[in-house]
């Protein structure tokens, strides 16, 4: 046995907090661990243990003498590795006369690569229980095997390549689709909700230009899941129209859809302009009727009634008697009548816009509609149809404005084609080519609406009580 004095405690050296040993060592060396199962090396066991017991009890001496305060090295403690035999018949060739016998290698750890995440910087985060050396990351790094190629490691990729704040496009076309629309007022309506907010502004700006190119976009659609698309029955600058059948009740309707994408908000407002017209206006027997409307995809969506055919087609394949001519004439005044009544003008009236349906008459396309007071943008319609005023850029009276349209379509339909260029320009100047065939009262009538002179046209209120209609009454 060594001195004390030519020995060195580790446990000085680590200066670590000092605690009392209250349980005597002598206790844990007088249990043996059993090796009953095993009698053939029961022998070397205890030669092993007998020396280590001995050891263990010099070591206990030294560390009772420094005092109850002082504290033991951890490695005082430790024992013999005895490692759990990876074959359970190892010791069945056991000899325990031979010296320097190998212990058996404890199985290694397994160099398995665990899934990485990404901190918002674009940097992998790493788990303490798989932290590698600088060496082994760099490889780590390097190797693309541990990614799935089809999908993590792409999206992996896609992430650091457009930086911290990259979001799918996926992700945005069906946050855009789930979306409600702009909370906007009615500027048709006369003391409507003062609310004009957009809370998803800032989400509409990034949804542009995702939606059309996403896939699965037709699975998503309300146009195509509510309605079965028949047929085109319009095509405008600016939308088309087509017949549908509405699948949950069996009936047909006309969709009207603008042909180009509205990711700006100011468009968006312009194009629900014909909407909030519509829908301020109500019904009325001579206005073709406005159910729905949507935005899908960056388009509006307008389902609307559906009306057998325009004046326009009609007026290519036959004339119009007289008579038909005033219920016209008639039907449509009683439209303006009532737009004006509302404060709102039309201003793009023209055989185009005037439907039949089962014998009557009606009133459609309110895109260009603006309201009397000249407090909304004004967009004049069909060129042929404006009077010269509008066409110098005067609005001081827009209800004036569709009587002169009117007066320049019920002419046309009285005449049974389409005016030519030099025509129109008669009709602003207030000079009327006369018709023989038709009656002298009907073309003074139209030659009054047709006055360069606004104030100096009749109003429809007029024009509903104006006795020529009588006939037809």
């Amino acid at each position: 046995m060594k001195k004390r004095g030519q020995r060195r405690n580790p446990v000085r050296e680590r200066k670590q907090p000092k605690l009392s040993l209250t349980r005597p060592l002598e206790s844990l060396l007088s249990r043996p661990p059993s090796l009953k199962q095993h009698p053939q090396i029961h022998a070397s066991s205890n030669n092993i243990l007998q020396s280590d017991s001995s050891k263990l009890s010099s070591t206990a001496a030294d560390a009772s003498d420094f005092g109850s305060t002082e504290i033991l090295s951890q490695d005082f403690f430790c024992t013999l590795d005895y490692i759990t035999p990876e074959c359970q018949n190892l010791f069945v060739d056991f000899d325990a006369n031979k010296e320097h016998i190998s212990c058996p290698a404890s199985p290694e750890k397994l160099k398995t690569v665990k899934s990485r995440r990404l901190k918002q910087d674009g940097s992998f985060v790493k788990s303490p229980a798989s932290m590698l050396d600088h060496q082994q990351a760099v490889e780590l790094a390097n190797d693309t095997n541990y990614v799935n190629e089809n999908k993590t490691g792409k999206t992996a990729a896609t992430a650091l390549d457009n930086g911290p704040n990259y979001v799918p496009k996926s992700a945005i076309a069906l946050r855009c689709r789930v979306m409600p629309p702009p909370c906007l007022k009615n500027p048709y309506i006369k003391d409507a909700v003062e609310m004009d907010v957009d809370p998803f502004g800032s989400w509409r700006t990034k949804c542009s230009g995702y939606l059309s190119a996403s896939a699965g976009a037709e699975s998503m659609s309300r146009y195509c899941t509510d309605f079965q698309e028949i047929e085109q029955i319009g095509n405008g600058n600016f939308s088309h129209v087509y017949k549908v059948l509405k699948r949950i009740d069996g009936c047909l309707y006309a969709v009207k859809r603008s042909t180009k994408q509205l990711c700006l908000d100011t468009e968006r407002r312009k194009a629900l302009m014909e909407v909030q017209a519509l829908a301020a206006l109500g019904f009325h027997e001579n206005i073709v009727a406005y159910h729905t409307s949507w935005f899908e995809n960056e388009q509006l969506y307008i389902q609307m009634e559906l009306c057998d055919y325009s004046l326009s087609s009609y007026n290519t394949s036959c004339s119009l008697t007289e008579e038909e001519v005033l219920e016209v004439f008639l039907q449509i005044a009683r439209a303006l009548q009532y737009i004006h009544a509302g404060g709102i003008a039309h201003l793009d009236v023209k055989p185009e816009n005037i439907y039949v349906k089962n014998g009557g008459y009606k009133l459609g396309d309110f895109g260009c509609a603006t309201l009397l007071d000249n407090s909304l943008p004004i967009e004049e319609g069909d060129a042929r149809y404006m009077p010269q005023e509008i066409l110098n850029e005067k609005y001081d009276h827009l209800d004036k404005v569709d009587i002169f349209s009117l007066g320049v379509s019920i002419y046309e339909l009285l005449r049974g084609s389409s005016l030519p260029d030099a025509v129109h320009q008669l009709l602003r100047e207030g000079k009327l080519p006369l018709l023989p065939s038709n009656s002298l009262q009907l073309q003074n009538l139209i030659k009054l609406m047709v006055d360069p002179d606004p104030t100096r046209r009749p109003s429809a209120r007029e024009l509903v009580k104006n006795p020529i209609f009588t006939r037809i009454l």
